[in-house]
């Protein structure tokens, strides 16, 4: 449907449509704010071109309104800048309609803190670090001072009679000793008290021991002042409420302040105080502020108002006397002198004991055939390891001759086989027997082996020179001759020519055979003693034989049987049956050829050998 635009008031078609939308948003404007009023509205307006234009014309300015409001709604922008505008205001007003604004708007604010802290800790570092930072300085500078003035005294006082009873008292209370030093070290006394109103620099009251030199006391008060300004202004003259100077040294007077929001309390102090005292001062300033801070506020010079302030600066007037020496009777002298004793006593013996060990030690590193790895003291005792030849000087005899007892040193030595030349030519000595005709030297590096010995002797020596391990000191036995002993000689040849007869079939000697029997054992015995001399040993070889009558087989068991009759006979006579051997030969092995009687009589017989062994 077209519109004509005269009946429209003239207006173009894009103008009308405007109007038509904000005909709409007012209509549901109308509804929002008054239901009873949009129950009534039509649901559409009536698209009337002259009630439009009527329209037009009498609500001109509260369309233009509803247009601005559109734009305002539709733009962000916009819109959060008009919010922005209203939205302290409206924050002002809920706070003192109850504050529900407030409680609605926490979590979220909480929940967004927690966040940001989270992402960026270093903010909330930097927002706290102008409070935190003084605060944690103060308190650590003076948990420190307090700490140092206790370990000074400590310090002082830990190596003296007074202080080893002092210990004992600490012990017995379960306090530390640094605190039961102070305790009866600590001689001070609060002389003044000054309570100076911070705003004005008013005297509040005055206290002052009963014997304290004192001036007057509204100068001292003006004094403090003034030197709490100047240090104000000089050093922190942009924080008016910065802290007062706390503490001050004239000469032996020691002024402590403490400083409350109206007022600071100023102690003059003779001696070394407790820090205790510091904080009884502190808890006086704020008693006396929770009980008159309205009147401090207020306080314009009039003292009438403030009650009586001396009982409560009263406390604070402490003061610690120096307790009497007792004179110590000459006896007790002696315990601290006999401890003193028996220390340097101990330290004496312990040096002497390190000495002789240490002198011990060296005599083993000197001695051929040992070879100290460790020797160190510990737990009160000395413990000694290392290398140890058998055939090396006994540590035992070496200790003997330092007066240390097995209590005071602990050994433990591992065996090895020392390849020095003195060892050596002890384990060579050891070796072989010892013959008064050989003589060994240590010439140098070298051992020399020098004299005349039997042949099996020089076999021996010669061996055991074979066997010794590469890098062994050298040993010259060119020295040696070849000497054979006469007397083994003669024995042996005394033996070997003897010759036991027997009668025909018959297994036991024929009659006088015991003299040659004795003969026999005796010289054994003596070739046995003449061998262990020379450094070998000797066998007897004992052989029978038999006739040519009879049969072989009977010959052979009848030689046999008289050499076991000739054995047994022998150890009846003290020859050791070990060192004895026999044989039968029958007539394998005759000793004369023929056939006569004489030579038959020669073939029953037993002979003996001499035979010889390392």
């Amino acid at each position: 449907m077209s519109v004509d635009p005269a009946l429209n008031g003239g207006q173009p078609p894009a103008e009308t449509e405007r109007n038509e939308r904000l005909a709409r948003l007012l209509l549901e404007v109308a509804r929002t704010i008054e239901p009873q009023v949009a129950a009534v509205l039509p649901r559409q307006v009536e698209l009337d071109s002259q009630m439009e234009a009527l329209r037009t014309v009498l609500m001109r300015r509260e369309l233009d309104v509803l247009e601005h409001l559109e734009e305002t709604i539709d733009d962000p922008e916009h819109l959060a800048e008009a919010v922005s505008e209203i939205l302290p205001h409206a924050v002002e007003l809920s706070e003192a309609r109850g504050g529900r604004l407030g409680e609605a708007l926490a979590p979220t604010v909480e929940r967004a803190t927690q966040s940001s802290i989270r992402e960026h800790p270093g903010t909330l570092v930097n927002i706290l670090y102008p409070v935190i930072g003084p605060a944690i300085r103060k308190s650590i500078a003076e948990s420190l001072g307090n700490t140092l003035q206790g370990l000074n005294q400590a310090l002082r006082y830990a190596f003296s009679l007074r202080g080893l009873k002092w210990r004992l008292e600490a012990m017995r209370s379960g306090t530390t000793f640094g605190d039961v030093v102070l305790k009866h070290t600590l001689v001070f006394r609060v002389e003044h008290l000054f309570l100076i109103h911070r705003l004005t620099g008013l005297l509040l009251e005055h206290q002052a021991a009963p014997d304290a030199v004192s001036q007057d006391p509204q100068l001292v008060s003006g004094m403090l002042t003034a030197i709490q300004d100047f240090v104000r202004d000089s050093l922190d003259s942009e924080s008016p409420d910065s802290q007062a100077v706390d503490s001050l040294r004239l000469g032996d007077l020691l002024i402590w302040c403490e400083a409350g929001p109206q007022a600071y309390l100023a102690a003059v102090i003779r001696g070394t105080p407790p820090e205790t005292l510091r904080e009884g001062l502190r808890e006086s300033l704020d008693r006396i502020h929770q009980e008159l801070r309205a009147e401090l506020e207020d306080y314009d010079g009039d003292d009438s108002s403030l009650g009586d302030l001396a009982v409560r600066l009263e406390p604070c007037l402490k003061q610690q006397e120096q307790r009497h020496q007792h004179r110590y009777k000459p006896l007790l002298w002696l315990i601290p002198l006999a401890l003193l004793g028996v220390l340097v006593y101990g330290q004496i013996e312990r040096r002497m004991e390190s000495q002789r060990v240490h002198g011990y030690v060296d005599r083993l590193r000197a001695e051929p055939g040992i070879v100290v790895t460790m020797a160190e003291r510990r737990k009160g005792s000395w413990y000694i390891e290392g290398l140890r030849d058998p055939l090396a000087v006994s540590p035992e005899e070496l200790r003997q001759t330092v007066d240390l007892g097995p209590a005071v040193i602990h050994e433990v030595w591992e065996p090895y086989a020392a390849l020095s030349p003195g060892i050596v030519l002890k384990r060579i000595q050891a070796s072989l027997p010892p013959l008064a005709s050989v003589q060994m030297r240590l010439d140098g590096s070298v051992i020399r082996v020098e004299g005349g010995v039997p042949r099996n002797w020089a076999d021996k020596a010669q061996a055991l020179v074979a066997s010794l391990p590469a890098g062994a000191p050298t040993i010259d036995l060119s020295g040696l001759t070849d000497v054979a002993d006469a007397e083994y000689v003669r024995l042996r040849d005394a033996i070997q020519s003897a010759v036991i007869y027997f009668e025909t079939n018959a297994p036991d000697p024929a009659p006088g055979q015991e003299a040659v029997l004795d003969r026999i054992a005796a010289s054994m015995q003596a070739i046995m003693d003449v061998a262990q001399r020379l450094g070998f040993s000797v066998r007897l070889s004992i052989q029978g034989r038999a006739d040519s009558t009879g049969r072989q087989t009977t010959n052979l068991a009848i030689s046999s049987a008289r050499a076991e009759v000739v054995r047994s006979l022998l150890r009846s006579r003290g020859i050791a049956p070990e060192m004895m051997t026999v044989r039968g030969s029958g007539t394998l092995e005759p000793l004369a050829a023929g056939e006569t009687a004489g030579d038959q009589s020669l073939n029953r017989s037993v002979t003996f050998t001499v035979t010889t062994s390392e």
